[in-house]
């Protein structure tokens, strides 16, 4: 089936006809690059199965029935679940402790990984001197100018397209600065009916929250990238978002995976099978 096609049903008729083969675990992820960063993580008797997209992870799991489900555990996005009160899912449907994928790894060490992959020790130091934030801090702070809108949009249901949010429009390439105000314009001028100050009212009514559970992992990758190109190094504008993904999948340790709330459910998903189903590898 071509990619983009499966649907609920689709995954739940997989996951049943990989179970009539397979006498391990089932491991349910949201697309391809969750399965790459997933793959050489899992347990030997652990499969893969990419869903495509959480909406099929969650609602193909569901529909398995409580038989149906012994041994499939799905792992999805976070997104804006916690922040919002939402997101009921399947009792073997565990999330990440972070917005989604992309930001748990620039979280994790995997960040100093691609600092030191494609970064300038010199450019670094000087940007935190400047600063005074290290450059975890400092891109999360970017990230959050588009997050805290994306949030805002979903909490309060403004009318934004979030075509309108794209990070390298907004972004100085040459001092890695954000243009808030420009972004805010865009968001108006592109179809929103909300006016400025109604965006800007209800930005400054937003809860207190961890911000890595505000950003969006996909802008995060994107104000690294141009980051390293000029600010943090010199890296070349060949280097896509891709490739620094890809070794920011690479970079997270099995350990530190271990450490973090997903992996400690689940830890408590492969107890809870008295040790029958493993996820994770040993």
């Amino acid at each position: 089936m071509p990619r983009g096609h499966k649907n609920p049903g689709a995954v739940a008729a997989e996951i049943t006809m990989a179970k009539m083969v397979h006498e391990g675990a089932l491991l349910v992820v949201e697309g391809v690059d969750d399965w790459r960063f997933w793959e050489p993580r899992r347990h030997a008797d652990c499969y893969v199965v990419d869903g495509e997209n959480k909406t099929n992870v969650i609602e193909g799991i569901a529909r398995l029935g409580r038989r149906g489900r012994a041994g499939v555990l799905g792992v999805v996005d976070d997104d804006y679940d916690s922040l919002l009160g939402g997101g009921a899912r399947p009792e073997n449907v565990v999330a990440t402790d972070a917005h989604d994928l992309e930001c748990l790894l620039c979280r994790s060490r995997a960040l100093e990984t691609v600092l030191v992959e494609y970064g300038s020790p010199a450019k670094i130091r000087r940007f935190e001197r400047e600063a005074g934030v290290d450059v975890r801090t400092g891109l999360l702070e970017r990230a959050s100018v588009f997050g805290r809108v994306r949030w805002a949009a979903e909490l309060y249901e403004l009318d934004i397209a979030h075509a309108a949010i794209r990070v390298r429009r907004f972004v100085d390439r040459s001092t890695w600065t954000v243009d808030s105000r420009g972004l805010m314009r865009a968001i108006v001028r592109e179809g929103s009916e909300d006016d400025e100050r109604v965006i800007a009212e209800r930005l400054r009514n937003l809860p207190e929250a961890d911000g890595w559970w505000v950003v969006q992992g996909h802008d995060v990758v994107d104000l690294l990238r141009i980051g390293l190109m000029h600010v943090l190094g010199s890296m070349k504008a060949s280097v896509g978002t891709r490739e620094v993904s890809r070794v920011l999948r690479a970079a997270m340790s099995q350990e530190e995976l271990e450490g973090t709330q997903l992996g400690a459910d689940i830890k408590a998903w492969e107890e809870s099978t008295e040790g029958r189903y493993l996820v994770l590898a040993r």
